[in-house]
């Protein structure tokens, strides 16, 4: 069949349309060819959880989150709505309660949801800046009970535990490990006033009697008055020893600054409070001051251990502790008048007499730190070893010496630091110092009234005599 121009016409017109598909499709992939890529966007940064959310990725606090779970305030600290801090206890030192008392707490919620609560402050997140401003104050927490804030030796402290991990983030507020469960102060109704609650006690018959000899026993009963008493136990009072007892019960204007000096007037302060003045000075019902201290997690007052904590009163509240508080006197004489106006040395001081020894520490222009042996010390070696050793003056003078640190006065605080020393003494001798359980020991004597001071040194009253090696 002939091929009509009509046709040919049609054949051209279909190869031009498959020519400009062929030239756009070229074209488009010679964009895609010079075109790059968009780049994804990276997904936007998630912030930290929520305490618990935070707490659980931490993986440190395991007890802790069980401890919210089963209180169900693991809620509460999911709150977004919400800002807290907490002072989150580690494993470990959930650790340290031991197994049967984590299990118990775990059954007990009521109790265990007041402990919780009481590392926890509401509606506030403070960073560790903030906390280490406020120490020295005590802090309200979320059970309604207050927390002492303190620094010691650069660390921050609540209560007897350290801050060891701060300013963990959350999006509900902030987060701080410490080493120890802190324990809500005890919630107990008081059985009397500050004198009928220490004769219930039993303990404090040495007190008592002498608070009723000094005629305040009326004073410390008055329910219009409130008071702290650091109470010395029977046990405190016996180190004292019987004659030195007897001496301040005769003399009742030293006895009643003894007592006063035992005591704050116009204030209940608890434990806690105490712990937050930690370095502090703190002015006794006597016009003189004591020193708070903290040593090895232990409330001292000066160098008494606070033994039993927060017993209370209507009218106040009582601190039992281990060692009677001497106030500092007025008029400070030598080492030798300061140990013949106490009572406790008549034995030491006749030795001293006996030997010459008496005119030395009674130098002005000298400085000394006397170790020395009470009457009761002086008793455990026996009549017949005492009246020998006076009869024997150089081996008396020697055993002396043995007791006296030349040319520097030496208080509890700074032999404290010479834990497990050796510190030569006046004979030439060594002794060696040792702390144990707060207390303070020069061989195997403890130090049971520390710091008497005196114009020329310093006196420390102990229970053993300390003999030379030989």
């Amino acid at each position: 069949m002939p091929f009509s121009f009509a046709s040919r016409r049609a054949v051209l017109r279909v190869a031009g349309i498959l020519f400009s598909v062929v030239l756009l499709a070229a074209c488009n992939d010679s964009n895609n060819l010079n075109t790059p890529p968009v780049p994804e966007l990276p997904p936007e940064p998630q912030g930290p959880g929520t305490i618990v959310e935070v707490a659980v990725e931490a993986g440190d606090f395991t007890t802790l989150v069980a401890a919210l779970e089963a209180t169900g305030l693991d809620q509460t600290l999911s709150d977004e709505a919400a800002t807290f801090t907490v002072f989150a206890p580690t494993d470990a030192a959930f650790e340290a309660l031991g197994q049967d008392t984590i299990d118990g707490l775990l059954g007990d919620t009521d109790t265990l949801s007041d402990i919780l609560l009481y590392h926890v402050l509401s509606g506030q997140a403070v960073d560790a800046e903030t906390a280490l401003s406020l120490a020295g104050t005590t802090i309200e927490m979320a059970n309604g009970d207050i927390a002492a804030l303190t620094i010691r030796d650069g660390a921050l402290f609540i209560n007897g535990a350290e801050v060891i991990v701060t300013d963990v983030e959350a999006s509900n507020g902030i987060i701080h490990a410490i080493d120890a469960v802190l324990t809500p102060p005890a919630d107990a109704e008081p059985a009397g006033n500050i004198v009928e609650v220490a004769v219930a006690a039993g303990d404090f018959t040495t007190l008592v009697a002498a608070v009723q000899a000094a005629g305040l026993d009326t004073t410390l009963a008055d329910p219009d008055s409130t008071f702290t008493v650091f109470a010395p136990t029977d046990a405190a009072f016996a180190m004292l020893g019987e004659e030195a007892i007897a001496a301040l019960l005769a003399d009742l204007d030293a006895l009643t600054d003894v007592l006063l000096y035992h005591v704050i007037s116009g204030a209940a302060v608890d434990s806690v409070t105490a712990t937050s003045l930690f370095g502090e000075m703190v002015e006794m019902a006597n016009g003189d001051s004591v020193t708070i201290d903290i040593r090895d997690g232990a409330l001292f007052i000066n160098n008494s251990q606070v033994v039993i904590a927060d017993v209370p009163a209507t009218n106040g509240v009582i601190h039992a502790i281990d060692m009677v508080l001497t106030p500092p006197a007025d008029e400070v004489g030598t080492i030798v008048d300061v140990a013949v106006a106490n009572g406790s040395f008549t034995t030491l001081v006749a030795a001293l007499q006996a030997t010459g020894l008496d005119a030395t520490l009674a130098d002005e222009a000298a400085t000394f730190t006397v170790f020395a042996p009470t009457d009761d010390a002086f008793a455990l070696l026996g009549e017949d070893t005492i009246n020998s050793l006076l009869e024997d003056t150089e081996t008396l003078s020697n055993i002396l010496l043995y007791h006296v640190i030349a040319d520097q006065a030496v208080p509890a605080e700074t032999a404290l630091t010479l834990n497990g020393s050796d510190v030569e003494m006046a004979n030439g001798d060594s002794v060696t110092v040792t702390v144990t359980d707060g207390n303070l020991f020069i061989n195997d004597s403890q130090v049971i009234i520390a710091d008497v001071e005196a114009s020329n040194g310093i006196i420390h009253a102990i229970d053993a005599v300390l003999m030379p090696p030989m």
